[in-house]
This record gives structure tokens, C-alpha cells and sequence, in this order.
């Protein structure tokens, strides 16, 4: 049977990515309709990403203190609003500021649904759980530049509207589900907000984990920053619906294999998950610097997004581990990291766009990866449940 909650949760999970990814296949429409240059239409993901990854370190603690579903609301509201606002912008600077409020609504989404699968789920079950939370976002991450670049064929804007209409249907989806339940909420207002979070940065395994979260989607979020504006060049030249299918790839892998990942965290340990997890990322990088094709690009794009959905199952069962008391706000603490290194990929990778390639992009990403595992593994020692961190050894 179904579990509504869950289905409910791992929806919502797919709709942030969905819109904040989608505007990458939709480079060269955006460069002709706001008559820009693709720098300066692909900086709209930071639009969209800062917010997010700066509001999401005080959303959960909030969400730990007001209460989850109140949370949400506001979340899914102000997402809608943004992507209606997005879908109507006459000018780039417009599209820039509702991609800020689309960023702050999912700011408020995002730790919470983490904190609420926490809650629900036993802790025999919660790395397969987080898991398919994570091949949930990855979906989103790489449908949306598929979804968008096949949208476009009619009209670009109609990809803001699709994503508001189904966060407002995600919404109604949750009222249905947690109907009648009860959730419990940190008593003392204020104090107990500034408490949590400061709480959270206590830990040294959450700051090591945050770390290991920026670092890891930094060099995920470079390759697909630019990898749209590489494909539409010559001697390339592909269309954004090729574009779309080959960042597609990067999903697909990652709805399969995250279920798989969720299953190594709770049978070989969260270390060694997450080790093999970066290794295949690692692999990835590698096998862009010798794309030369449509369907070698495709398959370098698979194998990252399987790489990456085994990292994020390791590192999303931490989350809610290390302070069991304060899922919430170790979960906003840690979104806020990765989403700002994803957010910050643009900025610190236009550079080496520029002056190099993008194979310049994907052996920095090879590095930065590596940096990544010696954060987890840095999480690892210092977590105060070490016994959960190796079941296996149980």
C-alpha cells in the first residue's frame, strides 16, 4: 500500500530542482529572448540557489519551533508565486528577481520535507528512505532542463506556469496527507529558534557534513552549469531538446540507482556509501573530458547522476542522525551548505569557462570530489553515533 506522507514528501522533494534546473536547457532561448549573453542568463541560477541555500539555514530551525506543516505553507506559496512571476518577466533583471522569491519559497520547503521523512520512518529504513529522497531531487535536478527544453518548443514561459500549478497540486497533496496527525514543536519561541541553530553549529560532524554536502554538489553543479552552453556550440550544435535528453541522463541514473545507494548506507556503512559513491563521480568527470557525442555525453551524465544519488543517500541519512533532537534544523544547517556551493558553481567556474573549457570545470570537479569524501570521512569520526555509522559491523 502507498504511504500518502511519503509520496507526498518525495514530490515535493522533485518540484524545487525541477524549476531552479530547468532554465539550462533553455540557454540559447533565453540569450535571444532577453538578447543576453549565456553568463549572464545562466547567473539566474544563482538567483535562484543563493536564497534558497542563505534562507534554508533558518527555515528548519523555524519549522523545529512554529511547526512543520505551518512551514510549508508558506514554502510552497511563495514558490508558486515566483515561477508565475518567472513565467511572466518582460526583461532579464525581472526574471532574476522572481527567481529570488521562487528561491526563498523553496528555502522553506526543502529542509522540512527532510525533517518530516525523518519522523516517519524507522531507523532500519532510513537510509533506503532518504535514498529515494534523494533520487527524487536528482529527478528534479535533470527533468527540468528535459522538460523545459521540450516546452520551449512552444513557449519558454510555460515551464514556470507547469512547475507553479504542480507546487500548488504537491500542497493540496500534503493537507490530504498529514490530515489529523500531530507533530511536535520546540517550546520557547524565539530562544528555542536561536538555540537550535546555534545548537546545530556545535557539532563538529554537521559542520564537516555541510562541508561535505557544498563541496560535493560545487563540482556537480559546475559540469551542468555549462555543459547546455558547450553542447549548443559548434561542432556540436545541439538542439535544447538533445540538450535536455542528455542532461536528462543525469535523473534517470539517479531514480534507479538511489534506491540501490539507500541500501549500501544501511548494509556496507555511510563511509563506505559515500566512498564509492564520489569514486563514480570521479569516473564521470573523467569520461566528459572524452565526450565527443551525443550518446557518450548522454552516458558520462548517467554515471554522474548515479555517482551523485549513492553520495547524497549517505549524506542525507547523516543528517538526520547526528542530533536526532534537531532534525530540522541539522537539515536546513546542511542544505544550506550544498545548495550554496551549487549555487556558487556559476561564479566560481565562469573563470575557467572563459579563460580554458569546461574540461578544465570537470578536472577541477575531479579535486574538489576528492576534498568531499575527506569531509564525510571527517563526519564520520567525529559523529557521536559512531555504531550507526557501520551496520554492517553491528
Amino acid at each position: 500500500m502507498v504511504d500518502l506522507r511519503r509520496l507526498a514528501i518525495y514530490c515535493g522533494a522533485f518540484i524545487g530542482p525541477l524549476s531552479g534546473n530547468a532554465v539550462l536547457s533553455l540557454v540559447p532561448v533565453l540569450k535571444d529572448s532577453f538578447n543576453s549573453s549565456a553568463p549572464d542568463v545562466i547567473i539566474s541560477v544563482t538567483f535562484f540557489m543563493l536564497p534558497f541555500a542563505f534562507f534554508m539555514l533558518f527555515t528548519g530551525s523555524i519549522s523545529d519551533v512554529l511547526g512543520k506543516r505551518f512551514v510549508l505553507s508558506i514554502g510552497f506559496i511563495t514558490y508558486a508565486l515566483g515561477g508565475i512571476g518567472s513565467g511572466l518577466s518582460p526583461s532579464l533583471e525581472s526574471f532574476y528577481l522572481f527567481r529570488f522569491v521562487q528561491g526563498v519559497g523553496f528555502a522553506f520547503v526543502q529542509p522540512t520535507l527532510i525533517a518530516m521523512l525523518g519522523d516517519i520512518v524507522s531507523p532500519r529504513e532510513v537510509g533506503r528512505a532518504m535514498g529515494i529522497f534523494g533520487a527524487a531531487s536528482t529527478a528534479g535536478i535533470a527533468l527540468g532542463p528535459f522538460i523545459a527544453g521540450y516546452i520551449s518548443l512552444v513557449n519558454w514561459r510555460l515551464t514556470f506556469f507547469l512547475v507553479s500549478f504542480l507546487a500548488i497540486a504537491i500542497y493540496i497533496m500534503f493537507l490530504f496527507a498529514f490530515k489529523g496527525t500531530t507533530e511536535k514543536k520546540l517550546p520557547g519561541g524565539i530562544r528555542a529558534f536561536r538555540s537550535a541553530l546555534v545548537g546545530g553549529f556545535r557539532h563538529r560532524s554537521v559542520i564537516y557534513l555541510s562541508l561535505a554536502g557544498m563541496l560535493t554538489f560545487l563540482c556537480y553543479g559546475g559540469t551542468l552549469s555549462f555543459i547546455s552552453d558547450t553542447l549548443s556550440l559548434a561542432p556540436l550544435s545541439f538542439s535544447p531538446q538533445n540538450i535536455g535528453t542528455i542532461m536528462a541522463g543525469a535523473g534517470i541514473a539517479g531514480m534507479f540507482v538511489a534506491p540501490i545507494g539507500g541500501t549500501m548506507v544501511d548494509r556496507l556503512g555511510r563511509l563506505w556509501a559515500a566512498g564509492i559513491g564520489i569514486g563514480v563521480m570521479i569516473f564521470a568527470f573523467f569520461l566528459f573530458t572524452q565526450a565527443d557525442s551525443f550518446l557518450s555525453y548522454l552516458g558520462s551524465m548517467a554515471v554522474l547522476g548515479a555517482g551523485s544519488s549513492i553520495v547524497w543517500s549517505s549524506l542525507l541519512t547523516l543528517t538526520v542522525e547526528v542530533v536526532p533532537e534537531r532534525k530540522g534544523t541539522v537539515s536546513s544547517i546542511f542544505n544550506s551548505a550544498r545548495y550554496f556551493g551549487y549555487s556558487m558553481a556559476p561564479l566560481v567556474f565562469t573563470p575557467l569557462y572563459i579563460a580554458f573549457s569546461i574540461d578544465a570545470i570537470h578536472l577541477s570537479g575531479m579535486v574538489i570530489a576528492a576534498v568531499a569524501f575527506a569531509a564525510t570521512y571527517l563526519a564520520v569520526k567525529n559523529a557521536k553515533l559512531k555504531e550507526r555509522w557501520h551496520p554492517s559491523l553491528r
